[in-house]
């Protein structure tokens, strides 16, 4: 899809926006202003491309900006490597798994009805590398640099919310005019209009890839304010207990039933908040993402019981879409059998064709890296979401305040719930990684200060 000069243009001039904000603004503020707010307004599907380089877009483009910023204003904050040895142990895995995908795939991959898709080459594995890493790695890594206390972790998950209530206009806009805002500013759609349609009336998109993305952005925005709660008295001038119900209105109001789901589903376990319990839910959650594919290879996962499940709370409709890609996955798991170390590689040879060069839909972002990169992939790209989460339970006794505690449990299961909409829906945004990074550089904050002793505790970072 051809995009349009004003895109460019806005993309272009974020930029030096982005950069400069480091000058005015604390790196932490500056950084979540980026990363979201580009999420928020920037162009879907616009991008720079140079040779040899991967394609920068409104997903990227922030970080890369982010680290241009912070080597101008305060370099000693990402110029160390992590000191988490799994950290960069996963960042080159993901860097060394695209050179091998590409040496395990330079034959032309077989097509029935088809001509074969042709081999890869070393620089298309150079390429690829590159752009994980830039998707994946790079938000983690400026995430974990940046943020370091409890205090840093509220700043976070405060700009979440700041995002979403900023966004509500928006929203109400195209619920009730129809999701047109991308093509009025920008001039193009960025995904069909008729997926739209939901509940007799529109699901919002505003300026992100789709309803879906959306959807989780908000429930991530109305999560947030459940699990800082009186540590900030008010959001944009408006207490905070009014706001999460305001933010859970506009989430539901947005039609989205798998984003509705969730919100009611872990709605008691913050209302009510338990550090160990909410930890429990999200150790399970996290294990169950991570075993996912291994059960669906091996034919253990309750898909029937799920669908039934499915069918009870959102109805026939859903359940249809549920089933539909479910069967897709099948398909592609069949294919991503058959090179299941590396994948397949990129350019649609993770996908199947039927007779009518119709490749099989690749909705989960999970079953992508899966196809694309293998188990070997996989691991990499998910483990730097589900580490941190295994991590916040280990780490959880060394926090010696209750309230520290709330705020790192309820994180961890914020994240854990995004990361299991990896696996019906795609990435669309890299905050996931974002916030993961946070989450790991907090607790092991934790684990340092309490070591320290309380008089050391959470001392004051030197400006930079």
């Amino acid at each position: 899809m051809e995009t349009s000069l004003v895109a460019s243009v806005v993309l272009g001039l974020s930029i030096p926006f982005i950069i400069g904000s480091f000058f005015v603004l604390r790196p932490q503020s500056a950084a979540v202003m980026a990363a979201l707010g580009a999420e928020l307004f920037l162009p879907e599907l616009a991008n720079f491309r140079f040779p040899s380089l991967p394609p920068l877009d409104k997903h990227n483009l922030p970080y890369v900006c982010i680290l241009i910023g912070c080597l101008l204003r305060c370099p000693g904050r990402v110029t160390k490597l992590p000191k988490e040895r799994w950290v960069w142990i996963l960042a080159l895995c993901i860097l060394v798994g695209g050179v091998l995908t590409a040496l395990t795939n330079r034959d032309p991959m077989p097509r029935e009805y088809l001509s074969p898709i042709a081999g890869l080459r070393l620089s298309d594995g150079l390429f690829r590398a590159a752009y994980i890493f830039s998707m994946t790695a790079l938000p983690f890594y400026l995430g974990f640099v940046l943020f370091k206390t409890p205090d840093d972790l509220t700043t976070l998950l405060v700009g979440f919310s700041i995002a979403g209530l900023i966004y509500i206009p928006f929203e109400l806009w195209e619920i009730r005019m129809s999701p047109n805002l991308h093509w009025m500013v920008y001039g193009y759609v960025q995904d069909e209009f008729a997926d739209t349609r939901r509940w007799g009336g529109y699901r919002p998109m505003v300026f992100m890839k789709h309803g879906l993305a959306l959807a989780r952005f908000q429930l991530m925005a109305t999560l947030a304010p459940f699990v800082f709660g009186n540590r900030v008295r008010s959001i944009l001038g408006i207490p905070w207990r009014f706001c999460r119900w305001v933010l859970a209105f506009v989430l539901l109001i947005s039609k989205s039933t798998g984003a509705v789901i969730y919100f009611v589903a872990i709605l008691p376990l913050l209302m009510w908040p338990k550090p160990r319990r909410m930890m429990r839910v999200s150790l399970v959650v996290a294990s169950i993402v991570f075993l996912y594919p291994a059960l669906r290879l091996a034919g253990l996962f309750p898909i029937a019981q799920v669908l039934e499940g499915a069918n009870a709370i959102a109805g026939p409709e859903r359940t249809e879409s549920l089933a539909f890609r479910f069967k897709n996955e099948d398909s592609l798991l069949a294919h991503a059998s058959k090179r299941i170390v590396y994948g397949w590689g990129p350019f649609g040879r993770d996908r199947t064709y039927d007779r009518y060069g119709r490749p099989a839909i690749t909705d989960g972002y999970w079953i992508i890296e899966f196809g694309e990169s293998g188990v070997f992939g996989f691991l990499s790209t998910f483990g730097l979401l589900l580490i941190p989460i295994f991590l916040a339970s280990k780490r959880l006794g060394a926090v010696g305040s209750s309230d520290d505690q709330k705020l790192i449990a309820g994180a961890s299961l914020i994240l854990a719930i995004v990361v299991s909409d990896l696996l019906p829906n795609g990435l669309w945004g890299l905050y996931p990684y974002f916030v993961a990074g946070v989450l790991t550089s907090v607790t092991r904050a934790t684990v340092i200060a309490g070591a320290r002793g309380p008089a050391m505790a959470w001392a004051p970072l030197p400006n930079p």
